[in-house]
């Protein structure tokens, strides 16, 4: 595997060159500053921008050139990664070794077309597609209520800091749907195209020199912009005490969640101790809180750890019986408090180290996950797998 970044002025362009795959993945990253105001707006234009196009109107349109183009697929995703909020347009594509010759540079163009020649008339995306959006949009931001560790979950954020990003919801807020129109949201568009860090990702059997100049001729992004700050959020108050939030629902299971911020931590910390720390805390059967809360004292369903990366936040979940909470939660407090008082085994620790690798093997299965590994190199500074496998 070989890869390769050229900063091209506008933009990165990153390249990894293997054989090991019979397609080649595309992923292309615009990213800014998450601003609370503007995260409905941008749901709202991933949706639209790769819903449709100037030339494939409608989505039989799109459909049929995907399939034209040995069944292209692509997906586009808006999600916050710690202090930026980033929408993140994937297409993969067979190699032209099993096609035929040009279809690369062929699938490039159609992504080309889905970013520059969006379904627009003077300066005014598509009314008819937008509302049909809009109401998208609202349906699906209704239903994270109905998923109830979902909405505990965002909830638990809102709670632990209501001020910081770390409380904002990628997707975008109801209220704020029905203010935005056409005219609005085709300047927004102009405005990602000019201001947006942008990262492109591609990993294939491919030739470097090739996709280089594909991209200079074609990638019309001109503006230079300045480097990226850190993604890490760092919290300015950390509060000594469990502040608690209880809410009722109709649901027959309840929810405990409980957010802890993380003060100050390295960068060896983020990549390596936490993900050492949650294993033996809470993820899987032989950690110390499935063993303890739902073994032994059968307290709660379900019940796990994960750290947060760039919002600097470890986050337990538990479903529990609404009488058992109090139970759960001074459990729950003695495993944490043990781990701080360093109450495990090195065992412990060679067995999280073990699940650890081996989820780093995986990660070189797919395209995908190498992307991604680059991905954190590049926001988070973070090191490669081979690297991180010897660390």
């Amino acid at each position: 595997m070989k890869y390769m970044k050229y900063e091209m002025g506008p933009y990165n362009l990153h390249t990894i060159k293997t054989d090991r795959f019979k397609s080649v993945y595309v992923s292309f990253n615009f990213k800014r500053k998450a601003k609370k105001e503007e995260l409905t707006l941008r749901s709202l234009l991933n949706d639209i921008w790769f819903y449709t196009s100037n030339k494939y109107k409608t989505r039989k349109e799109l459909i049929i050139e995907t399939e034209e183009l040995y069944n292209l697929r692509y997906n586009s995703a808006v999600s916050l990664s710690g202090k930026y909020s980033i929408i993140k347009f994937d297409l993969t594509f067979l190699n032209e070794k099993y096609t035929e010759e040009g279809m690369l540079e062929k699938s490039l163009d159609f992504a080309f077309e889905m970013i520059f020649n969006p379904n627009v008339q003077n300066k005014k995306f598509d009314k008819n597609t937008l509302d049909i959006l809009k109401e998208n949009l609202k349906n699906y931001i209704s239903q994270i209520r109905e998923d109830p560790v979902r909405y505990a979950t965002e909830r638990c954020f809102e709670e632990v800091d209501s001020k910081s990003v770390i409380s904002y919801h990628p997707d975008g807020y109801i209220e704020d749907i029905d203010k935005i129109d056409e005219s609005m949201l085709y300047s927004y568009y102009e405005s990602v195209l000019k201001s947006d860090l942008i990262d492109v990702f591609i990993i294939g059997d491919i030739d470097n020199s090739k996709v280089k100049n594909i991209f200079m001729n074609k990638f019309k992004i001109k503006t230079i912009k300045k480097n990226s700050d850190s993604h890490i959020v760092n919290h300015d108050k950390i509060r000594k005490r469990f502040k608690v939030v209880k809410e009722k629902s109709d649901n027959n299971q309840s929810n405990l969640i409980m957010g802890y911020k993380l003060d100050k931590l390295s960068l060896f910390e983020r990549q390596y101790v936490m993900l050492i720390y949650c294993y033996i805390l809470g993820l899987g059967p032989d950690s110390k809180l499935f063993r303890n809360v739902r073994e032994k004292h059968s307290l709660c369903y379900s019940i796990s750890c994960n750290f947060i990366n760039g919002m600097n936040m470890l986050v337990i979940k538990t479903g529990i019986n609404k009488k058992d909470y109090s139970k759960v939660l001074r459990l729950v407090k003695k495993e944490v408090k043990d781990m701080e008082k360093g109450n495990f085994k090195d065992q412990d620790i060679s067995n999280a180290k073990i699940i650890y690798k081996s989820a780093l093997k995986g990660s070189n299965d797919s395209p995908f996950q190498i992307v991604g590994s680059y991905l954190m190199k590049e926001y988070y500074d973070y090191d490669l797998v081979s690297d991180r496998m010897n660390n």
